[in-house]
This record gives C-alpha cells, structure tokens and sequence, in this order.
C-alpha cells in the first residue's frame, strides 16, 4: 500500500531516478520518498546473454553506489573493469593510449550494462523501509497548493497501481523529481524550456563477438561520419565481447541498419580496422538519434530536474550517466542541507544551490562533447592535422594524460 503523503515523489524508475531515491532513503531515514514509474513492467536480467546498452561507470560513480549498497551486486554479476583507454583518428596517425597505471589506480572505470545497474538498485530499493517504488504510475495531472505538489495518474493505467481505486486517489509531496529522461513530462508539465541541438546522427547498439580478446580495454575511432566505440564485456565466460556504440550520420545509419547480420559484421569490422580481428558475431541492433538537450532552469516551484531530464549529451564521451548520478548526489548534499537548518526541501535556496552547482559543470561537458563532435567531424585538411597533432601532444605527455584521466573518473 502506497502511502499518500511522501516527503519526496520521484517520477522516473531509471539508473538516476533509482539512485536518487536510495540516497536519500540511505542518507535520510526520517523521509517517506515514492519513485513512481510509468511503465508495468519489471525489467528482467537475462542470464545467457548481454544487454547490449552499457554505461561506462567513473570511480566517483561506484562510490556512490557503494554508498547506497547496489555496487557488491553488480560486481558480482557482470562489471567489466578496463584498464585502458585506446583513441585514434581515422583520418590519420594521430593516436592516444590512457592506462590506469599512469595514476597508479587499478582500472580507469567499470563497463557496466544497463539492466544490471537498474537490477541491482531496485534490490536495494527493496530492502529499504522508507522508500516505495510505484509501477504504473503514469504521471496526468498535478496541482500546487499549501506547499504541495498534488499528483494523479491517467485514470486508465490506475487499476495497474497497488492500493490505487479506479477513482484515483491523488499522492501529495513536498518535493517533486523529474528523473524521467529526455523527454521530461515533468519539465513539460514545469514549463521549462530546453536549448536543443540536433546532431543528425544516430547511435546504433549492438552486442559484438570478436575473434580476439578485447585486453580490459575501452577502444574508439574517430570517423568521418561519427565516433565507433568497442568497449569490453564480461561475466559470460571469455573476454571476445564487446558493446558497439557507433555514432553514424542519419543517411549512414539508415543503410547499416538495412544490413543482414554477415554484411554489418563486415562493415563493422572495416570501420574497427579489425583492430580485435574479425566480427564474428552480432546481436539485436537498436538506434536512437542523436541529440543535445539542456534546460534553462534546473527547477520550478516546488520541483526540481535531474539527469537527462535537465540535460543530455553526445555519448562519444559516455558521460551522459555519470552527469546525472552527480547531480543525484549533488542534490542528496542540499536536501540534507536544508534538513540540518529546518528549511523546507522545495525552499527556493536549496533547488537553486543545488542548480548553481550542477548547471555549470554540466554545460561545459555540453559544450566539450559537442566541440568534440565538430572537430573529429570535419574533414578538410587544416583539421585533419590540428586533430591528429593533438592526439599526439597529449600521448606525448604523461602530465596531461594524467590530468585528463583524474577530471574524467571525478564525474
């Protein structure tokens, strides 16, 4: 049985909304906290097969699943550590190598898929006695009165809601989360409006057996036409598959996925250069477009947007989780915070203490990814040498590497 008034609703049950919701039930027993997620379905964990979506996990980012419990059980079920990090540029020699030894660390992240993340944070949800998670609550209306937020789900999906009657009994909160992805119905529902870029690219995912080991390495080539990336898998018994992210032009995208399975292998291996020899196998592609989103408020009346519900990147990076788990514990800080000083959680200083820490950091890793995409995409000659030149000073140098490797695992 639901309870219908919550100190803090959170309405999308994916990776960040998951993990906010343990934070602040872990760091904050004394909050009654509700995720609310829209769809019925449980999300499953196939044990004979990859999820082919992954996220490139950052040190900063296992010690805040650490933090909540989730981290033994996705250590123990498929996270693949890498040690190394190879890029090169298709269009050229110029080439760079990051190694976890150069700042002495025993792996540079953790390559983790998808479905095991989400697994093992609803376990943990489970455990927690201060914290409901909701299916089937799909979000219709709200108001705002005496401080709270008042939420009623679309009248035909309530009878999927345990202690919901048909009638809808309405949830009431004194902080809303918009942890609902790119296309917030929350930040919708906020009216707050988004810059939007549309890349014209599509990312194709896969699941790719190789012929040879992938070595504990995360590898990507800058292409022309976008960046393709094998990052390593384990937990089913050798070290041969990889997660494909291949970031191509709409035009490109639309002829690989028109390819059998033999004919994209092929082409997958010639834009890999069979850097882990041959393709042998694929699974099941998927692709999305491409797009850059950031809101230009990170919060509303009583509200507040997290993840990719504020923002969404360019994957060449694999940034896009890392972000919203910072802004998850970010926003655990303010609301603990405003506890210790008997502010209200939706009081106007926490929301925008909490923006002017995150939006910021937030926008530059917007602004690199996308500079990224511009400069690896171009192909005239002037760019061409400006890249691969670069690529080189900074494999030349052990200081900069280390720099750029000690900024990247702190997201």
């Amino acid at each position: 049985m639901i309870r219908h008034r919550l100190d803090i609703a959170i309405v999308g049950a994916g990776m960040v909304g998951l993990a906010q919701a343990a934070l602040l039930a872990v760091r904050h027993p004394q909050l009654q906290v509700a995720l609310l997620e829209a769809s019925t379905e449980v999300p499953q964990l196939p044990a004979d097969h990859y999820d082919p979506r992954v996220v490139a996990l950052t040190q900063a980012s296992r010690e805040l699943l650490e933090e909540v419990g989730a981290w033994a059980e996705i250590g123990d079920r498929r996270a693949c550590p890498y040690t190394e990090m190879r890029v090169w540029d298709a269009e050229g020699t110029g080439s760079v190598r990051f190694n976890s030894r150069d700042v002495q660390l025993p792996n540079l992240g953790h390559i983790v898929e998808n479905n095991v993340v989400v697994a093992a944070l609803r376990q943990r949800l489970a455990a927690l006695p201060n914290v409901e998670l909701v299916n089937g609550f799909r979000l219709e209306s709200w108001w705002r009165d005496c401080g709270l937020w008042h939420l009623q789900p679309r009248s035909n999906r309530i009878n999927a809601v345990e202690g919901l009657e048909e009638g809808g009994e309405v949830l009431s909160t004194r902080l809303l989360i918009g942890a609902d992805g790119a296309r917030s119905k929350v930040r919708d529902l906020l009216r707050i409006r988004s810059q939007d870029t549309d890349y014209h690219q599509t990312a194709l995912v896969c699941v790719a057996r190789c012929e040879k080991s992938h070595q504990h390495t995360a590898w990507q080539r800058f292409l022309k036409t976008g960046p393709l990336a094998f990052l390593p898998l384990a937990g089913l018994g050798d070290e041969n598959h990889c997660a494909v992210v291949w970031s191509a032009d709409d035009e490109l995208a639309r002829e690989l996925l028109m390819l059998d399975d033999p004919a994209f292998c092929l082409n997958l291996e010639k834009a890999f250069e069979s850097s882990l020899g041959r393709v042998e196998s694929v699974s099941e592609r998927f692709s999305f477009p491409l797009r850059a989103r950031h809101a230009e408020s990170y919060f509303g009346p009583g509200a507040v947007l997290i993840g990719d519900a504020a923002h969404s990147i360019h994957p060449l990076a694999g940034q896009g989780v890392n972000l919203g788990l910072q802004d998850v514990r970010v926003l655990s800080d303010e609301i603990g915070r405003a506890l210790k000083r008997g502010l209200e959680l939706a009081d106007v200083s926490v929301l925008a203490r909490y923006q002017r820490r995150r939006r910021g950091d937030n926008a530059a890793t917007l602004k690199a990814m996308s500079t990224f995409k511009s400069l690896f995409g171009a192909g005239d000659l002037h760019w061409r040498w400006l890249r691969n030149t670069g690529l080189s000073m900074v494999d030349a140098s052990p200081l900069l590497k280390k720099r750029i490797i000690l900024r990247a695992m702190a997201v």
